[in-house]
């Protein structure tokens, strides 16, 4: 998602066959969904965030895989943005719409 030439907001969606741990790809290292200060949560089946975004996992069977994951990463150059109670009340409504949009129900 941009505003204006400025990207904000990197999603991606993922399904899978197996169940995956979100903190294995949360390390700031990970160029596509590194957070900052990862910690788990208590959303989906398995979920993390961090102070520039999140990742949550959960059992969603569908033609494309047994489970579905959502990473969710801010951009702001130059800085992380402190936004984690932010992240946290976005996702806890996002995963469940976005799951229930692509078919599953949440766990």
């Amino acid at each position: 998602m941009s505003i204006g030439n400025n990207r904000t907001m990197r999603f991606q969606f993922s399904w899978h066959p197996d169940s995956v741990d979100p903190l294995k790809f949360a390390s700031p290292d990970d160029s596509v969904t590194g957070l900052w200060d990862p910690s788990r949560i208590h959303l989906a089946d398995s979920a993390v965030i961090g102070d520039n975004g999140a990742i949550a996992t959960s059992r969603c069977k569908s033609g494309k895989g047994d489970h579905f994951t959502i990473a969710l990463r801010l951009t702001r150059e130059g800085s992380v943005p402190h936004l984690r109670n932010e992240v946290d009340k976005f996702m806890r409504a996002y995963m469940p719409a976005t799951m229930k949009a692509v078919g599953c129900t949440p766990p």
